[in-house]
Order: C-alpha cells, then sequence, then structure tokens
C-alpha cells in the first residue's frame, strides 16, 4: 500500500476516529487503526472498533497502490501530528513495515503494522429503522439528561439513556437510581424507515457511547442521523458513522418513579437555588475523609431554608419562594446529586413538588419551545 495524504486533512480525521480505539491494551488489533486505500476513487477509509463501539469516515487521498493495513492509533496519530505540514506519505510493504515520510523526506518514520485480516469482523451496519434531526437540538436533549446516567453500574440499563421515539413524539430518560432526568418533544422528525413505516423506536444508548458521539455533534443545523438495527446503533454525524452495541435490557419503568400528586409545590429562581447549592458544595468539598456523609436539608415553610453541616464548617441560605399549596417540611439532599440537575436547568422560574420526607423532589423547569425537561432527586436520611 502507498498512500500520499494531506497533513490537515489526515490529522482531522483521526482526532474523531481515535475516540473509539481501545484503550485497554488487551489485542493489538484493536489498539489500531484498519485502513484501506482504493484506487478506484483515490480514497482512503479509516475504521477503529473497540467490540462495543467503532468509527468510520473516509478521506480523499493519493493512492499510488491500493491496500489495507492495521497501524497503531496513537503511534499514527502522534507521528502525524507533529509531522511537518504539508503531504504525507505512508508507505506499507509486504512484510508489513511502514515507513511514513514528510513531502521532502526529510521528516521519516519506520514502525511495524498488522494484517488488515487481524482485525475483529465490524457487525453489520445495515439498519431498516432510523430518524433525523438537527444537531443543535440532539446536543443540547443529550446534555440536559447525561449527567443521569449511571457508571459501571451492576444494573446495564442504569448505565445508559433509553430514547423512544413515537410518530412525533420523543422521549429520553436516564436514570442511575438516586437520580431521574426525563425530556419529552414534540416535532416532525425526518423520518429515514426504509419501508417508509410510521416512527417506533425504543432503544437505550450506552452511556459511553452518548460521551464519544456528543464529541462529534455540533451546534449547528446540519442533521444527525440515528439508524436502529436488531443489536446495533448507527449515528451518521457529517463525514463519521459512529456505530455501538444497544443496552439489550427493557427499561426502568420510569412513569412510576416521577410523583402524579404533591403535597407541597412552590416556584423559585433556579439562579438562587443553584447558587445556594454551589455555597454548600465548598463546604461538603472540603469534609474531611472518614467522618459521616453531610447533606443539604430543605426546611419549608415561608421561605426555603438551606442549611448544610459538616466537619469543616457550615452554610446557611434563605430563598424567597411562592408557595401554591401544602404545609411545612424538613427534608435532605445529597448535594452533589441535587447540584447537577440543576447545573443543566434554563436560568428562569422553576418549580419543585415534594410528596414527604422519604419520597424525593420532582423538579421541573421553565418550559420552552424546544421540549419538557423533568428531574427527580432521592433524598438522603437525616441524621440530626
Amino acid at each position: 500500500m502507498i498512500a500520499v495524504f494531506d497533513k490537515d486533512k489526515l490529522l482531522n480525521a483521526l482526532v474523531p476516529i481515535m475516540y473509539t480505539v481501545s484503550g485497554k491494551n488487551t489485542m493489538a488489533c484493536i489498539e489500531g487503526i484498519l485502513i484501506e486505500c482504493n484506487q478506484e476513487d483515490q480514497s482512503c477509509k479509516l475504521t477503529s472498533y473497540d467490540l462495543e463501539k467503532g468509527m468510520r469516515t473516509t478521506i480523499e487521498c493519493e493512492v499510488i497502490e491500493r491496500g489495507k493495513c492495521i497501524i497503531n492509533a496513537n503511534k499514527l496519530f502522534q507521528i502525524v501530528k507533529t509531522m511537518p505540514k504539508g503531504n504525507i506519505k505512508i508507505t506499507v510493504d509486504t512484510s508489513y513495515k511502514t515507513v511514513i515520510e514528510s513531502e521532502n523526506g526529510l521528516s521519516h518514520f519506520d514502525i511495524k503494522a498488522l494484517s488488515a485480516s487481524e482485525f475483529p469482523t465490524l457487525p453489520e451496519l445495515r439498519a431498516d429503522r432510523g430518524f433525523k434531526l438537527p444537531q443543535h437540538q440532539f446536543r443540547k436533549f443529550v446534555n440536559k439528561i447525561l449527567f443521569a446516567i449511571g457508571q459501571n453500574d451492576s444494573r446495564p440499563v442504569f448505565n445508559g439513556a433509553y430514547f423512544e421515539i413515537i410518530g412525533k413524539k420523543m422521549t429520553i430518560v436516564s436514570c442511575d437510581g438516586n437520580r431521574l432526568a426525563h425530556f419529552e418533544y414534540e416535532n416532525d422528525f425526518e423520518n429515514t424507515n426504509i419501508d417508509g413505516s410510521p416512527l417506533y423506536i425504543l432503544f437505550i444508548v450506552p452511556g459511553k457511547t452518548l460521551v464519544e458521539l456528543m464529541k462529534l455533534v455540533k451546534d449547528t443545523e446540519e442533521p444527525i442521523e440515528i439508524r436502529v438495527a436488531n443489536r446495533q446503533l448507527v449515528f451518521n454525524v457529517g463525514k463519521y458513522t459512529l456505530f455501538s452495541k444497544k443496552i439489550e435490557s427493557a427499561y426502568i419503568d420510569y412513569e412510576r418513579i416521577l410523583p402524579k400528586q404533591a403535597n407541597i409545590e412552590f416556584y423559585l429562581n433556579c439562579e438562587d437555588l443553584r447558587g445556594a447549592f454551589e455555597r454548600s458544595a465548598l463546604i461538603i468539598e472540603d469534609n474531611l475523609a472518614g467522618t459521616l456523609r453531610p447533606y443539604v436539608k430543605f426546611t419549608i415553610d415561608e421561605v426555603l431554608s438551606i442549611s448544610t453541616l459538616s466537619s469543616n464548617g457550615n452554610v446557611y441560605d434563605e430563598i424567597e419562594i411562592e408557595k401554591l399549596k401544602g404545609d411545612d417540611l424538613v427534608i435532605a439532599f445529597n448535594c452533589k446529586f441535587f447540584l447537577d440537575a440543576l447545573k443543566v436547568c434554563d436560568n428562569g422560574k422553576m418549580k419543585l413538588s415534594f410528596v414527604n420526607p422519604l419520597t424525593g423532589v420532582l423538579i421541573e423547569p421553565q418550559e420552552t419551545d424546544e421540549g419538557k425537561f423533568t428531574y427527580f432527586v432521592m433524598p438522603m436520611r437525616m441524621t440530626h
């Protein structure tokens, strides 16, 4: 294989591809990028795959001799990154000795590639069902629910986000057992089902896949296409295709978690509440190891009193509220769990709803034209 690449084009293509390169040091083939050069259309296909998720893109290049091989991703990226501007020539001989050199030949690397036959078999990327929406919308929606996805939880569904697209309605849910994020949005999504059937698509995206996907998605009107196969999800973003296994499980009955009726409800400004929790976090983050976990205590009467006591000190805030109904209440929360939800809420008026001190709080930010977000945070048991 012999091919000549523009350095900037190759480097720009490699950056996203690196997102799905395996870093576990278990198999040399999945620590590399599969490079396939085609003389017919003078192009090079780059593919990475860590056995759970992968990415593919195609770039233009001058293909002098067609061929394919696997080159270690980190080595290739660092070499290309440090090469001088201009063209880069990559030559791979029949023994997989690989020469990477600058256009003038003054910068020169000799490394070893692997046979393309060692690359793991890729999943079938053909999917019959799918839809499109603008990237900026998808980015906004997902950014507001990412925080509630579990990490390495023993229950697989908590490690992903649930998507439900039925007709014009999209629902996205994430839950880690301590808090839940819920989003609803109605729109005429572009239907890309091959058979032309109405949209009825349910799937769970692994949280790690969403994190990598969000690195590709931009604040643009350009579409992202999401396609769903039996076991695979395929995301087409510009020139890149990200593919991933689905989480194969039924999602939790989230409707049962969200309280339908509340005994106490009031409005307050999001900025005021977020500020109070940020001040509480300063005390909690400095807490000494080995002591009881401090919590943020709500005392609800005519105002909302927020207090935090830790081994290093305490903080107290009062926030004006517009009470709709209910008696007084004292309830406590994990500061980080509550603050994570507040950080993704837009400024303005929000509604808090409570059933009792053991049930938790329903957080409803001001509704916008781009859907309705709802958050639920479980309480902590108070010790004093």
